[in-house]
């Protein structure tokens, strides 16, 4: 079956019984491991339990496809249902899966783990289609998906943030859920709530609500990505190469997928073309940038109105359609090169925008 983006998160809380195979796929692994524990949990309380749980990988499968069916139909030992969690799951075990559908154990539920899979990918296809199948996309969070899960954990624990702290921070943390949960709760503990707070899913702290400002970001977080995905979009925008490599080397360290830069890249620049048509229109500068949504955080508005000044309307939409094609040609493969992304944002760095206002 085949999830509308409504129907995920109640999926992953309470998976539908129907389905017996559910893979989990997408370019935000810390996100993938998250509703795939989730999901394993809905049929299993322990995943640690050797009588219940059963771990293969793509190749253990391959090479021992018995091994693999006798995990699936056996019944537990303890009694209750049984989980088989496959990592790293590819099309080559497509034929197995959906030779297994034809009868699945209604005791048994598989999770697939599995990375960014195209619409053509036959595994996606056979759970998509598949009413005994589920598909569970991860697409990475982008700012406000991130910006509401900090508003709400900051509101569980009794805080406040301030909307200049709130977008800096959402901005930071684009690219790995597991990553910015863990950042957040940093930032929490580093209020205060070392006596009592439970984390996320514990019990609310309500009293003495206080306040999170940009300062206590900074301190309890202040290493976070460097803050350098704003800086590396203001790098590409300033034709700093160098910059630009130094920051992309940084990110790749941190396992930040490409299609975050590649999108982060988009964001900026679209930004950028949406004000720029705005003030051709008739509005002024100033009114044209106090129309974005999100607003300028104040430490790159600097920046912004410099890089406004200079790159013109059909250097903007240049630099966009360079990055669309990149990011379709990624859909068509189902995996994004980062060598094509690379070339792509030292295309658009390498154009100087000085040169040709407007």
């Amino acid at each position: 079956m085949k999830l509308a983006f409504k129907d995920i998160e109640p999926f992953v809380k309470n998976p539908n019984p129907n389905a017996r195979i559910v893979l989990v796929y997408g370019p935000d692994q810390g996100l993938m491991t998250e509703r795939s524990k989730t999901i394993s949990k809905s049929t299993v309380d322990d995943l640690n339990d050797p009588f219940n749980v059963a771990t293969f990988t793509n190749e253990k499968i391959l090479s021992d496809t018995a091994a693999f069916y006798d995990e699936a139909n056996a019944q537990s030992l303890m009694g209750g249902n049984r989980l088989i969690l496959i990592k790293n799951g590819t099309d080559s075990i497509t034929p197995i899966l959906k030779d297994y559908l034809d009868s699945p154990s209604k005791e048994t539920l598989i999770v697939v783990e599995a990375g960014n899979l195209g619409p053509k990918s036959s595994l996606r296809k056979l759970c998509e289609s598949d009413k005994k199948a589920a598909a569970v996309p991860c697409y990475v969070d982008d700012e406000r998906n991130l910006a509401q899960i900090i508003r709400d954990m900051c509101t569980h624990a009794g805080y406040r943030i301030d909307q200049d702290a709130l977008i800096a921070f959402s901005s930071a943390l684009v690219g790995d859920r597991i990553i910015a949960k863990n950042e957040i709760e940093k930032l929490i503990l580093y209020k205060g709530h070392t006596n009592g707070y439970q984390g996320f899913d514990g019990n609310a702290i309500r009293n003495n609500i206080g306040q999170i400002s940009m300062n206590d970001i900074m301190a309890s977080c202040g290493d976070v990505r460097d803050w350098s995905m704003d800086t590396l979009v203001y790098a590409i925008g300033d034709g700093d190469i160098r910059q630009m490599n130094s920051i992309i080397a940084s990110l790749y360290k941190d396992m930040v997928p490409p299609i975050v830069i590649l999108r982060s890249t988009q964001n900026h620049f679209w930004r950028l073309l949406g004000v720029k048509l705005k003030i051709d229109s008739g509005l002024s500068h100033d009114e044209a940038v106090k129309t974005l949504s999100p607003p300028l955080f104040w430490k790159v508005k600097d920046a912004f109105n410099s890089q406004l000044r200079k790159w013109s309307i059909p250097a903007l939409e240049s630099a966009i359609d360079t990055l669309n094609k990149v990011e379709g040609m990624s859909k068509q493969t189902g995996y994004t090169d980062t060598a094509l992304v690379e070339n792509a944002l030292t295309q658009i760095g390498r154009y100087n925008p000085s040169r040709r206002t407007g």
